[in-house]
């Protein structure tokens, strides 16, 4: 019986010591949040970014606090995440106009009030009926405030209520914006106020026909933390602009979630062949790639020293 509770304890002090030093090698990996918005701003060689789409809802459902926990725990750079208004004018997470595919409710977000959307549940990525709530802005913000860059999506209509969640929350300098606005576009949708001082990245499409000409007003103005290029090809046009925006200092952003939006260079690509995928969007320049399965993109960057 003694030797039983002394194998007992060692087993529980074991156990505890390895949980310590994976707590400590989590700590030493992860970026501060100073640091990744440094690693934005003065992009190098030596590392890239990680935005996670909708959270990381591979583990939990798209948009809920605890996907957005899961990309803080993994190390991940950037959260991609999407607002809808309620009818009483709440934010909240939600990708789809209606409450359908993502909960256990129905009808139109902007028909119901942030008390009916807070008695529902999120389903999970299969369609099953989980005990996660749908979160606010305000929740969101407040749990990312000082821990991950959060990129805000779908708030063309309420920029200004958007404003003033982060300001309250003090997260407007964490907040980034992906939009295809051109420069003066950009200034009068979103305000000076946010534009000034959140993190905007533009975004190149194939049909902009005068590339350098809708980039340069933001890297003139020092208004552009990323530029965001999409390609349907290898031979895309838009791939051209990309030694003018190196030379600049600006990193470059690839979004791996389609062969639209990055040829064959896709996520899917990626899970049976990294090197085929996310490494060939390195290779062209990407210093920042989106993905759905931040996991394993980390992982993937981290054995090769990049993460």
């Amino acid at each position: 019986m003694l030797k039983l509770r002394i194998l007992t304890v060692l087993l529980f002090c074991f156990t505890a010591c390895s949980n310590n030093d994976d707590a400590t090698q989590n700590q030493s990996v992860n970026k501060s949040l100073n640091e990744i918005i440094n690693q934005i701003n003065n992009p190098s060689e030596d590392y890239v970014l990680v935005a996670s789409h909708r959270g990381n809802w591979q583990v939990a459902p798209e948009n809920s606090l605890e996907s957005i926990q899961s990309c803080i725990d993994l190390g991940v750079d950037i959260v991609e995440i999407d607002l809808r208004r309620t009818m009483d004018g709440h934010l909240i997470l939600m990708h789809d106009s209606d409450l359908n595919r993502t909960t256990n409710g129905s009808g139109n977000v902007s028909s119901k009030t942030l008390a009916e959307i807070k008695q529902l549940f999120l389903k999970d990525r299969f369609g099953n009926i989980t005990n996660y709530r749908v979160p606010t802005f305000k929740e969101t913000m407040q749990l990312s405030k000082d821990k991950i860059v959060v990129m805000v999506d779908k708030a063309n209509d309420f920029f200004n209520e958007t404003n003033t969640i982060l300001t309250e929350t003090g997260t407007v300098n964490q907040s980034l914006f992906l939009e295809p606005y051109q420069y003066s576009e950009a200034i009068s949708k979103m305000s000076q106020d946010l534009f000034n001082n959140c993190l905007y990245v533009p975004r190149i499409k194939e049909n902009v026909d005068n590339k350098l000409g809708y980039i340069t007003p933001f890297i003139n103005n020092n208004s552009a933390q990323a530029i965001e290029i999409r390609f349907s090809s290898v031979d895309s046009h838009t791939l051209d602009v990309i030694p003018f925006i190196k030379e600049s200092g600006i990193s470059i952003w690839f979004t791996a979630l389609s062969s639209e939006m990055v040829a064959g260079f896709t996520d899917q690509t990626s899970i049976i062949n990294p090197e085929l995928g996310w490494g060939k969007c390195i290779e062209m320049g990407a210093n920042i790639i989106m993905t759905d399965y931040p996991q394993n993109i980390v992982e993937y960057l981290r054995s090769k020293n990049l993460h």
